[in-house]
This record gives structure tokens, C-alpha cells and sequence, in this order.
């Protein structure tokens, strides 16, 4: 797998056409294209610009951008969703290059404003991968993926999305040494939160199944120079023998300049709080953490609050969270559906079925079985 992905820049150029026959195919795609705008009720003349940067790039995607608050303190509260398409030049931590159908020149959106992408891949095999991660066919995922990341002229932010995919994948079907390994490609070359939340941390004491081969890597992984890697090893540490070298390393990590690390840090030390004391002195401040986070990055902690809540016999206030994750992150498959099966769970042990019957109608469209 390569782990240097250099983006491939866009320059449009005019381009002349020899044959007049290679003219007239052009031309009329183009204005049949033009007619299957008009035909479906939206008039939408695309610039030359815009056509060279499909021909370059591939097909427009459609992003879900999320418009900022005010003021910093309600940046990450919504107010609005926007659906943007266009062709997505590069998609980087500060900033997204996108160009739009009727566009003379590339617009910027916010790199970190971006809490969801349903990319038009430029190439098939991508596009594949893709298809059997919606389908949860993880293993077949990282199976296609790595031959897939092979292929040259793929946009960055297209290489990023896939091995984010594939990295969701391997934790999927519980191969977390697997899911580090891969992630090590995103760690050493930080990209967008969006692809960043996918770091494989344990959200449930239920994951950490410590084996010494796994032990032994986690430990090592505190050592390392990527700050991401130091948090993941710490924070699969913190259940194991290694734990008071892990609570050191996280609780440095916590002062992370990177926000994201910093606030992951401070969450996955949640884990230490007693059942008892988390009603009592930590919901509320443990809820105030967690919405201030980017959307994106509210899938996993979200999931452990769930977990804690239940460990402190809370199973109502444990099934309104795990009801959260199953319908604001529906793009994290496997922590939407295992959130959708502790729900059910969870009220059936209340012995309540209308509510468990209920929360299987409501969301069946995560409940799809997993061919792992």
C-alpha cells in the first residue's frame, strides 16, 4: 500500500480538436447533456471550465457541509445543512477545493465544515471498494482495497476516503491490529476530522480483547512519533497490564495542540470513572465534551457514554445514545449497526417489546446484516 500519495494538481488548459469528427462527438454529449438538465426541470449550463475538470478529476460529488455558528463556543452546534456538488479538486485539514457546474474557477469551502461526501470515484475499482463497504462486505474491502490504492492519477482526498474506509472495515470484523496498520497511512499524513474520527480506539470495554501479540503492539505504539498512533496505543492500553504508562500518555496527549487528539484523549479517559461517580458528577460535563466536538467525531464517544451509562445501570439514558449513533452516523456502519442491536437489547432486558419493536421500524436502514 502506498503511504506517499502525492495529489494530482488540476491545470486546465484549452485543448484543440483535430478532426472535426472528434468536434461534433464532443459537442453533442455535451448538449445532450445539456437537454437531460433541462428535461428534469433544472436548467444548468456547465462552463468549459467545469467539463475539463470532470474530464480531469471524474464526476461531481455531493458534500454535506455544515454551516458554522457565530461565534467559536457554537461553531460545531448545526444550524443548517448545505448540499454542495461539484468536482472536488483537493480536500485538505483547512480547506476544500471544489468546482462547480457553472463555475469559472474553483471555489473554497472550509476543509473541517464538511461532515459528510458521497463521492463520484474517477475510477471503477474505487468505486467497487466503495460499494461493498455500503454493502458491509468488510473483508472483501480490504481485500480489493489495497489493490485499489495502487492505481495511479487517483485524486488524494479519494486515496484518503478509501483507506478511511478500510480502516472502518478491519475494526469492523475485529482485526484492530490490521485496522492500526492501515490507519498508520492517514496518521502520517493527517488529513480532514471527517477521515481522522475513523482512528480504531476502543469505544466499549466489549473491544478490548487483548491478546499478547496485540499487547505487546499497543505497547510499542505509545513510543511512537505520530501523536495519533501514541493515542490509539494508549488508549488499547488502558485495559491491559500497561495501563499506568497508558494513563500517563493520554493524559499528555489531552494537552495536544491538535484539538481532535487533545478531545479524544480526555474521552477515552472516561473509561477510569467508577460506575457510581458517573450520575453523580460526570453526565453532564461528559455530554458538554461530547457536543463540542465536530459531528463527525462524535460517533465513537458517543458509543462509550452509551457503554458507561450502562455499566452505572442507566439503561434508558444508555439507549437514547446508542439511538443517537444509529441515526447521525449511519455512514459509520458497523458502530450503527451495533448501536441498533444494544438498543433493542437494552429494552428488552427493561422488558419492554413495544419500544424494542419500535426502535427495530425506526431503524431498519442500519439493521442490514453484516457479510463480514
Amino acid at each position: 500500500m502506498k503511504k506517499t500519495i502525492v495529489i494530482h494538481r488540476a491545470k486546465f488548459v484549452n485543448r484543440r480538436v483535430g478532426f472535426v469528427s472528434g468536434f461534433a462527438l464532443v459537442f453533442a454529449l455535451r448538449f445532450a447533456a445539456c437537454i437531460f438538465s433541462f428535461e428534469q426541470g433544472v436548467w444548468s449550463q456547465e462552463s468549459e471550465y467545469y467539463l475539463q475538470a470532470v474530464e480531469r478529476l471524474g464526476p461531481a460529488s455531493k458534500l454535506v457541509w455544515s454551516e458554522p455558528g457565530d461565534n467559536s463556543l457554537d461553531r460545531w452546534r448545526l444550524r443548517s445543512l448545505i448540499d454542495v456538488q461539484g468536482v472536488v479538486v483537493s480536500w485538505e485539514i483547512d480547506k476544500l477545493v471544489l468546482i462547480k457546474p457553472d463555475s469559472k474557477g474553483p471555489t473554497n469551502f472550509p476543509g473541517d465544515l464538511v461532515v459528510g461526501i458521497e463521492p463520484n470515484w474517477k475510477a471503477e475499482p474505487y468505486a467497487q471498494v466503495h460499494q461493498l463497504f455500503v454493502q458491509r462486505n468488510f473483508r472483501q474491502v480490504l481485500q480489493k482495497g489495497q489493490s485499489a490504492l495502487g492505481l495511479s492519477e487517483i485524486p488524494k482526498w479519494q486515496q484518503r476516503l478509501l483507506v478511511s474506509e478500510m480502516v472502518d472495515s478491519a475494526a469492523a470484523i475485529e482485526q484492530f491490529s490490521v485496522a492500526a496498520r492501515v490507519f498508520k497511512v492517514l496518521a502520517e499524513d493527517p488529513g480532514p476530522e471527517l477521515l481522522m474520527s475513523r482512528i480504531p480506539l476502543p469505544w466499549s470495554d466489549q473491544w478490548n480483547r487483548l491478546t499478547p501479540a496485540w499487547t505487546q503492539e499497543v505497547f510499542e505504539l505509545m513510543s511512537s512519533q505520530t501523536p495519533s498512533m501514541r493515542l490509539l496505543g494508549a488508549s488499547w492500553s488502558l485495559g491491559g497490564p500497561n495501563r499506568l504508562e497508558a494513563i500517563e500518555v493520554l493524559k499528555a496527549l489531552a494537552k495536544s495542540d491538535t484539538s481532535w487528539i487533545a478531545a479524544y484523549a480526555t474521552i477515552q479517559l472516561w473509561r477510569l470513572s467508577l460506575p457510581e461517580e458517573i450520575l453523580s458528577e460526570r453526565i453532564e460535563e461528559w455530554i458538554a465534551q461530547r457536543d463540542e466536538l465536530p459531528v463527525p467525531l462524535q460517533a465513537g464517544p458517543t458509543m462509550l457514554l452509551a457503554h458507561r451509562l450502562e455499566q452505572a445501570n442507566q439503561p434508558k439514558l444508555a439507549i437514547a445514545q446508542w439511538l443517537r449513533v444509529a441515526s447521525m452516523h449511519q455512514d459509520r456502519y458497523h458502530l450503527a449497526q451495533q448501536a441498533f442491536s444494544k438498543g433493542i437489547e437494552a429494552a428488552r432486558k427493561l422488558g419492554d417489546e413495544q419500544l424494542a419493536k419500535t426502535i427495530a421500524n425506526r431503524f431498519s436502514s442500519v439493521s442490514g446484516a453484516a457479510n463480514p
